[in-house]
């Protein structure tokens, strides 16, 4: 099984199309309507009747529906289980659905021997699913993500981390990042789910092998080596752990970390800051215990960081930042030819961001902190989160942000009514953007809580079309749509947040109802 998903989840649509915009559909009833055709029906082929009906490249199709909200929607709605079942347990039949998929056997016909065909139609299957896997990670539909998280999601990608690692010394790095922000994604829809606790799955986190091997390979080589490639992976891991800390929190939290493992936390800081990172991957450290120090005085337990710890880091930073400054000078002597203008982008904003850090870290030392937070905010997660913000009547607003490092930018969280016959679209951040300027009565399935609906009357059409169907589907999803580890080929365990007998059930009331977060 390694071999075949080795690389595969790569996130294929994560850097494709305008992230400033949103593609509008063609019109049917206008001059190119006889050459659109509808990939859904293209996807319901291959999937329900195991027929390709046009060549097509998926890949650029699905980097062309980035941000199509509706696309999405009726993509969870119609094929959301069998897009799991073919990730998550690629090697299981289709035992329980010989009733919803009937197979054809196309050899007959093509000439081709059936059983190469059948192959063929299987892996791209496999292949397709893939990739709508990972849209509906991307473009954070709620109702897409609730669906992956009953399906064992979380568990999978941790999986997948644990295979790509089983060769320590040969990884595929661009895949370890995206099992990593299928992480940080999935992450806040795991408290929807009773049994699990969230302070357990981030202290599990901070202290499994998959932490120390980041701080003590990955990390630790970037200061000998920072050109080779492992920045972005480092990054992406400091990016994952802030999440978890954050989404983690409580009002005794930290204060239990910093009793029984504190070492675990600031010591490999400690022994990776230095200017020798590359100057990108500086930044996204500094940020990483901005958030560190930000929690620890927002839950008062600020004053539990031994002071040998800070009087340390106060050290490292002071060096790194004189060693930023001996650059600049270099910097300045040196020809068109000879700077390295990328390079310096990024050290000219390292050097500020540790001089606001030393800052930081003299207030608390002095007990002044509370003097410093909206210097602390500015270098935190959040304070360097930009986002994507949708054009409005009176014009596009945009938001600035201090220590401008980060490329990434935020979408808006949008909740598409999932009928197909309407278009409202719901933004979550920003309201006044409706379609119609009215306010929208947004609500989930009462049932499953899945597909969201913008009034009753849209909830009712939709489920007399389809979702009557699947509803009992996507409130406890078949065995064949969720991810079983021990299905999985033996490897290294780097990284198990849950434990081995859990189970991921929907918070249902006595009426049946299920909980949701919004």
């Amino acid at each position: 099984m390694a071999s075949v998903f080795k690389g595969d989840m790569h996130s294929p649509v994560a850097s494709f199309g305008n992230e400033d915009a949103i593609r509008e559909r063609p019109d049917p009833n206008d001059a190119t309507s006889e050459a659109y055709v509808d990939e859904l029906d293209i996807l319901k082929d291959l999937f329900f009747r195991s027929t390709v009906t046009r060549k097509i490249e998926w890949t650029n199709l699905f980097s062309e529906r980035q941000h199509d909200f509706k696309f999405w929607a009726n993509v969870t709605n119609t094929l959301g289980p069998f897009i799991l079942k073919c990730v998550f347990n690629s090697s299981m039949p289709f035992k329980d659905t010989c009733e919803l998929q009937r197979t054809m056997d196309l050899g007959s016909e093509s000439g081709v021997p059936s059983v190469y065909m059948a192959n063929y139609i299987t892996n791209l299957k496999r292949h397709v699913s893939f990739l709508l896997l990972s849209g509906m990670i991307n473009n954070r539909l709620p109702g897409s993500l609730r669906l992956i998280v009953r399906g064992h999601g979380y568990q999978f990608f941790e999986s997948r981390i644990n295979l790509l690692l089983a060769d320590l010394t040969n990884y595929d790095v661009n895949a370890l990042c995206f099992n990593m922000k299928a992480l940080q994604t999935l992450f806040p829809y795991l408290q929807e789910h009773q049994p699990i606790k969230l302070s357990t799955v981030c202290y599990r986190f901070l202290t499994s092998r998959f932490w120390r091997f980041m701080w003590l390979e990955v990390a630790a080589s970037l200061k000998t080596c920072p050109n080779s490639g492992k920045g972005e992976l480092f990054s992406t891991f400091l990016e994952l752990a802030s999440v978890l800390c954050y989404g983690s929190r409580s009002s005794s939290f930290l204060k239990r970390l910093y009793k029984t493992c504190m070492k675990s936390l600031w010591d490999p800081i400690l022994v990776v800051l230095s200017w020798s990172l590359e100057p990108k991957v500086l930044c996204r450290m500094i940020t990483y215990i901005a958030d560190l120090l930000l929690m620890s005085y927002q839950d008062k337990c600020h004053d539990l960081i031994d002071r040998g710890i800070l009087k340390l880091l106060m050290q490292h930073v002071k060096e790194a930042h004189d060693s930023g400054v001996e650059y600049m000078g270099v910097y300045k002597t040196q020809t068109i030819d000879e700077r390295n203008d990328f390079y310096h982008h990024y050290a000219t904003i390292a050097i500020r961001m540790l001089e606001a850090l030393s800052t930081c870290i003299k207030s608390l030392l002095e007990n002044k902190l509370g003097d410093d937070l909206r210097t602390l905010y500015d270098l935190t997660s959040i304070g360097i989160a930009k986002m994507t913000l949708l054009p409005s009547a009176e014009g596009t607003v945009s938001a600035s942000v201090k220590y401008n490092y980060v490329e990434e930018k935020i979408f808006t969280r949008v909740l598409p009514c999932f009928n197909p016959e309407c278009l409202r679209i719901f933004h979550v951040d920003m309201p006044h953007l409706h379609i119609d300027g009215q306010p929208l009565d947004f609500r989930y399935c009462s049932m499953c809580g899945i597909p969201c609906y913008c009034s009753e009357s849209c909830a009712q059409l939709h489920w007399d079309a389809s979702h009557r169907e699947v509803c009992g589907f996507f409130k406890a999803l078949p065995t064949f749509s969720r991810f079983n580890q021990s299905i999985s080929q033996d490897a290294t365990i780097m990284i198990n947040t849950f434990e081995e007998d859990i189970t991921i059930n929907p918070i249902v009331d006595k009426h049946g109802n299920v909980y949701t977060v919004f």
